[in-house]
């Protein structure tokens, strides 16, 4: 049995606010940062911040659809969140 719109919905959300509470970390360090790495780290969390929020876009249209047509949108919403996931993955590895 497929997933519902509901029950996808909410994982995103879970999602962003896992991201978003990795942004807030990235956040703090690149507030104790020096040097060089200052400007990497403000270039990575606002990569993520703008990933993030078209995520957050594409969920919100998720919800505002119906049933039938929620499918379509599903697939957009899944590249953004394979990408976004990526980026999130790259960039622990940058700042660990």
């Amino acid at each position: 049995m497929s997933e519902t719109k509901n029950a996808y919905v909410e994982r995103q959300i879970e999602n962003i606010k896992s991201w978003n509470a990795e942004i807030h970390k990235f956040q703090e360090q690149a507030d104790r940062a020096i040097g060089k790495k200052v400007d990497k780290y403000k270039k990575h969390i606002e990569e993520l911040k703008v990933m993030g929020a078209g995520l957050e876009e594409k969920v919100a249209e998720i919800q505002k659809s119906g049933e039938a047509g929620w499918e379509e949108l599903k697939a957009g919403a899944d590249k953004t969140f394979k990408t976004l996931d990526k980026a999130f993955k790259a960039a622990k590895a940058y700042f660990n």
